[in-house]
């Protein structure tokens, strides 16, 4: 299942389902899986009593697997476009089929078979049949993708050959017609040939080069090259000219060009097998015999769109050929009144949208309102929203049929959930019973790893902030008053997402992209002066030239070898915008940006990618003093809502607004520079007004504006992790002296550190809660906010575990800090932004909190694990005793942290099954996300299985296991957002380099678990 999530990323979805997903050996898998839960009832008699509990968790898993199979094998769907004011009842489905229809004149015969095809799989097939006696071949001879039509001269085995474009409802198709061929276009199966006998056929006739038209039905035409336009009648002969659009209702078509004696040739548009595109057509091409003689089809298609059907005479057969999608009809109709889309403000990013529709069941009229999160239920089809045409005219629906599967999955799902409850709290459970030899364990101390503390050390060195920053004398004359300055961060902006926020937060942001802190200081001749964001932002508009020659934008001169020598970077690491502009006037960084910009990013080494940061916050300074990102000015005349900054013309507002906004900043500017804080401020609550006039219904109210000011002026995330290092670092130290010293003040110190540790959770506590209340919505619902929740929860299970053992809350302290430290990091942005449509829901609280939830008590668990493998290394005789009673104690609260863990990701991960059913009308898909997730939910189950295996039964199994079995939480967590693409993944699909630390991090487990191993080997411990 892993390397399927690679396959997919790698050549498409249709490729995974071939090798993987779709195939029968797949499917032999999965029915073993359903064995091996109905074996282990029998085997280890489940149906006893005190047993009932885990017999319904193995029920439940053998239910969703029955539910998954009716799922496989019984439901359909696809999507049912719809356009305003028109009605449909055909949904296309979401399944390729192969259709032919053979005649020869006084017979016929239609076949139809489920195909797919992909560039990494053999796509060979043949179908034989045959029609009064005579034998009739298809076959496969070549699928290309993302297909390209050429022709080519072939003087000896061209034919003539004519090439159209046409559309009808479906996009833009080419198509290449011999004489004698008749294509079928679009739903209503408009019919086109040429020089083809055929009735209510649109036929173009050529003669010697010249062209005609005949057509059945009235024709608009417009010649492109002179621009006249006109009609040609039905039932008449009319010349016809190349390079001219004819129109009949839905269809429209124009013929490009004609080769006498041409042959069509497919190539691929694709640089590489994973390059390919949905929105491209890809091409079968397929021989066609009959008796003897063999014909060449290329069929054209596009997932989600009706095939063209293609007409060939072969032998004096006549077969007609499509491939791709099939219409499947429902017993009712659904009209679309009206569809609506709601952006953000100022913003061209979806906030929601929805479809207004009407439900037409004979005399039945039922309207509805489709949108995320809120399906519609008729007939026992369900219909989402799943997206929109272009010109927001037209609706997408996602179309499902699946009652009972889905029932009885659901049911499973129920089942699992009381069956873990009984697992977790049955008096007779296995959980149970680990909990009740914990507590009869002695409370003897061990010694802990100098390893571990080594490695904190380290990481609290590395915490050392940086030296003052010396800058010119000319930023002593930028500075601005610093309540002045508070007062503009008090404003209100609109990012380029569309979210209004005050000015301090684009400040803040800025500043910490821009010099990788969130404040800017420098020694003056006689002081040192510190800035804050708001002065900052605020001074370089108002003197941009000033701040251009100021040293600013952080360089890493290591990585950027000897090609950053010959610039003028301070010994703090800073260079000015200007000093990056050669005397030339031309960007210094230009051919090395280009040339790392043109590379993948998982070929991007550490000078490319220093590159890139240099020139990303280069290009953040230049937009600042352009003035780009201070949108502060509504416009009651923009219907979006759109806010604009200083620079812009102001045409489009109202004369009056435009005199306003045109005089007031200039002036405002200018009172800041002559230092005229009264003026200024008075100017500013100007600017305030308009706003809160003009803004007031998108503005945010009062309370979340300040509450937003106070988020970033705490800036808790950045204090927390070095109070969380330091509190975890000193318990560490301390649960080792209490080891080898038994006194009274070191416990007074221990619960001192304890409390201390309480009171920073709750403090950790109360920001998430302001960042959830400035954003709206549940602050989980991005890599950041998702990392740093995992951090919550983890300090969470060391408070409800350091009775138990005096290293669950130090580990999981350290740990937190550390997790908060990455967090701050530049890799993962901190920025509140706006929620896609799908995340307004409900589910997104309750989904993503469990999932993440689980990922703490697994951390704490590998944690805990490679603490195991450090005692047992250390191990000597004379503390043999003392440290085999701490492995036990630590092994057994392992084993608790990782079945909580299990629990709660198993629950998550179907409650987002149910989740993905409410938004998008399936609850299962293969997504690389779900395959992850399950993927992490069999490793650990197998992991706590392990005690069932006698040659696997021991406390160094459980705990090596334990460590690596981590590594599928890492990739469900983040390796699945960077490293592969999907309806989850935050990036597109493209690799990010893998940071070098990790590699050795791994190399440090892997060689400690095999010392670890060697030791137990000769001392043949095994667990009770």
């Amino acid at each position: 299942m892993g390397a399927a999530t690679f396959i997919e990323n790698d050549f498409g979805t249709a490729t995974a389902w071939i090798k993987v997903y779709d195939s029968s050996w797949f499917e032999l898998v999965m029915l073993g899986l359903g064995l091996c839960f109905a074996a282990n009832i029998y085997k280890y008699k489940l149906w006893r009593k005190e047993k009932w509990a885990i017999l319904l968790f193995h029920i439940a898993f053998i239910v969703i697997l029955i539910g998954a199979g009716i799922t496989r094998y019984d439901s359909y769907g696809g999507i049912m476009r719809i356009r305003e004011g028109a009605s449909s009842n055909t949904i296309i489905s979401d399944k390729n089929y192969l259709q032919a229809h053979i005649s020869n004149g006084k017979q016929t015969k239609h076949l139809e078979r489920e195909l797919y095809f992909s560039p990494l799989t053999d796509n060979d097939f043949s179908i034989q049949t045959d029609l009064d006696a005579t034998p009739i071949t298809i076959s496969h001879k070549q699928f290309v993708a993302d297909a390209i039509p050429e022709i080519v001269d072939d003087s000896e085995n061209g034919v003539p050959l004519l090439q159209l474009v046409v559309t009808s409802g479906n996009g833009r198709e080419t198509l290449f017609l011999k004489k004698g061929e008749i294509e079928e276009i679009g739903s209503h199966k408009h019919k086109i040939g040429f020089e083809a006998a055929g009735e209510d056929v649109i036929n173009l006739i050529e003669k010697e080069g010249e062209f005609q038209i005949f057509a059945p039905h009235q024709l608009n035409f417009f010649i492109m090259a002179d621009q006249t336009a006109g009609i040609i009648e039905r039932d008449s002969l009319q010349p016809m000219t190349l390079r001219t659009l004819y129109r009949s209702g839905d269809l429209s078509f124009v013929p490009l060009s004609f080769h006498e004696s041409g042959k069509i040739d497919i190539i691929s548009s694709a640089e590489k097998p994973k390059d390919n595109d949905k929105a491209k057509d890809d091409a079968l091409v397929l021989n066609v015999q009959v008796n003897d003689k063999t014909e060449e089809v290329i069929l054209l298609y596009r997932d989600g769109f009706l095939p063209t059907t293609h007409e060939v005479d072969v032998n004096g057969m006549n077969v007609s050929l499509s491939y791709g999608a099939k219409p499947i009809e429902t017993p009712f109709s659904v009209q679309l009144n009206d569809f609506q889309l709601e952006r953000y403000p100022g913003s061209e990013s979806p906030s929601a949208y929805a479809s207004e529709v009407t439900v037409l069941d004979a005399d039945t009229k039922m309207p509805f309102r489709i949108f995320m999160n809120n399906v519609l239920d008729y007939g026992g089809f369900r219909f989402y929203q799943a997206s929109y045409d272009t010109d927001e005219k037209g609706t997408v629906l996602s179309v499902n049929h699946d009652v009972l599967g889905t029932n009885v999955t659901y049911l499973g799902y129920f089942l699992m959930m009381i069956g873990m409850f009984f697992t977790l709290f049955g008096k007779s459970s296995h959980f149970m019973a680990i909990n009740k030899k914990l507590k009869k364990l002695k409370t003897i101390k061990v010694v802990t790893t100098l390893f571990l503390m080594g490695v904190m050390s380290a990481s609290l060195q590395a915490q050392q902030a940086n030296d003052t920053i010396s800058i010119p004398e000319l930023v002593a004359q930028q500075v601005i008053e610093q309540q002045h300055a508070a007062l503009f961060g008090r404003l209100m902006v609109q990012d380029l997402d569309g979210r209004i926020k005050p000015i301090n937060t684009l400040a803040s942001e800025f500043l910490r992209k821009v010099s990788r802190k969130p404040y800017f200081k420098y020694k003056g001749t006689k002081e040192e002066i510190r800035l804050d964001a708001n002065q900052v932002f605020l001074a370089m508009h108002v003197a941009p030239g000033a701040w251009q020659q100021i040293p600013i934008i952080k360089i890493d001169t290591e990585k950027g070898g000897s090609f950053f020598d010959a610039l003028k970077i301070t010994d703090e690491g800073l260079i000015a915008f200007d000093d990056l502009i050669n005397p030339s006037g031309d960007y210094v960084l230009t051919k090395v940006a280009e040339e790392a910009n043109a590379k993948k990013p998982a070929e991007h080494n550490e000078f490319d990618k220093e590159v890139l940061k240099v020139d990303e916050r280069f290009n953040i300074l230049f937009n600042i003093f352009s003035g780009n990102y201070l949108k502060i000015y509504p416009n009651s005349l923009d219907e979006k809502d759109t806010w604009y900054s200083y620079t812009h013309h102001f045409k489009d507002f109202p004369t009056e607004d435009a005199r306003f906004v045109q005089t007031i900043t200039p002036s405002y500017f200018n009172d800041i520079a002559t230092k005229k804080w009264t003026a200024a401020t008075e100017k500013l609550s100007y600017i305030d007004t308009y706003q809160s006039t003009l803004g007031k219904d998108i503005i945010p109210n009062s309370q979340r504006v300040e509450a937003e000011l106070w988020y970033n002026e705490m800036n808790l995330n950045f204090w927390l992790f070095q109070v969380f290092f330091t509190l975890g670092f000193v318990l560490l130290v301390l649960a080792l002296a209490k080891i080898f010293v038994q006194k009274y003040f070191m416990d007074a110190l221990w619960n001192v550190l304890v409390v201390l540790s309480l009171i920073s959770f709750l403090v950790f506590t109360g920001n998430i809660l302001l960042r959830w209340y400035v954003a709206q919505h549940a602050p989980w619902s991005n890599g950041y906010e998702m990392l740093v929740f995992v951090a919550w929860v983890l300090m969470l299970c060391g408070l409800m575990t350091f009775r138990k053992s005096d290293f669950s809350l130090p580990l999981a302290t350290l740990f937190t800090g550390s997790l908060l430290f990455v967090s701050y990091l530049d890799w993962l942005s901190p920025e509140i932004t706006n929620l896609m449509p799908v995340l307004k829901s409900f589910w997104l609280k309750v989904h993503v909190a469990t999932i993440v939830s689980s990922y703490a008590p697994l951390a704490l668990s590998a944690v805990l694990g490679f603490m195991v493998l450090i005692l047992m290394l250390i191990e000597t005789k004379k503390s043999k005793e003392a440290i085999a009673i701490r492995i036990k104690e630590l092994t057994y609260i392992n084993e608790i942290s990782m079945t909580i863990g299990l629990f709660v990701l198993a629950v998550g991960t179907f409650l987002g099954g149910i989740w993905a059913n409410e938004s998008w009308g399936r609850y299962w898909a293969w997504d690389p996300k779900e395959t992850w997730a399950l993927i992490s939910i069999i490793v650990y189950a197998v992991v706590l299985h392990l005690r069932f295996v006698p040659a696997l039964k021991s406390r160094y199994t459980l705990n090596v296991a334990s460590v690596f079995a981590f590594g599928s939480i890492i990739m469900t967590s983040f390796g699945v957002n960077y490293y592969l693409s999907g309806l989850h993944s935050y990036a597109a699909g493209d690799p990010v380099p893998v940071p070098k630390f990790i590699y050795v991090l791994i190399a440090v487990v892997v060689l400690v678990s095999i010392a670890a191993f060697f030791r137990v080997r000769q001392r043949k411990k095994t667990i009770d």
